[in-house]
């Protein structure tokens, strides 16, 4: 698979082999901002220019952001059978309502996912998000780790 093939994929969803799952939020401060933001693929007034890491392609941002670091739960490294590294997150309950309303209302849109004030992927949005997300990217597994290791301040 592609870079940016990789790289414009979230599979999403509640996984349907697993129980819903909601945790508390993360009682210590993050090392790491992560924020998910509805983003558009044209300029316009009021959105803001962003280059996703590893490309040459943009997105525009809408200022505020949808979910952050209070709304996960947890997260965790997976590698697939090719050894694509990936980052699995688990929303709070009020974390998975945010997630399932920015579904309704952005489906067929991009989202953003900015880690540190960068944009690490942008695919469209094209399933329900509920309780949990799967972001991949152009991660290696150190990257993917320490992004980890931030959202639940280990």
């Amino acid at each position: 698979m592609t870079t940016f093939l990789r790289a414009s994929v979230l599979a999403v969803a509640s996984f349907g082999f697993a129980l819903p799952v909601f945790a508390d939020k993360p009682d210590d401060k993050p090392k790491v901002k992560v924020e998910i933001r509805r983003a558009e693929s044209k300029k316009a007034e009021g959105l803001i220019e962003a280059k996703i890491e590893g490309t040459q392609k943009k997105v525009y941002l809408h200022k505020a952001a949808d979910a952050t670091n209070a709304d996960i739960a947890s997260a965790r490294v997976i590698e697939d059978e090719f050894k694509l590294v990936s980052i699995e997150i688990v929303f709070t309950k009020e974390g998975a309502k945010k997630m399932a309303n920015l579904s309704d209302e952005h489906k067929g849109k991009p989202v953003a996912i900015v880690v540190d004030g960068k944009v690490v992927s942008a695919p469209v949005l094209r399933v329900n998000i509920n309780e949990k997300a799967l972001i991949t990217g152009d991660f290696t597994k150190d990257e993917a780790e320490r992004i980890v290791k931030g959202i639940t301040a280990k």
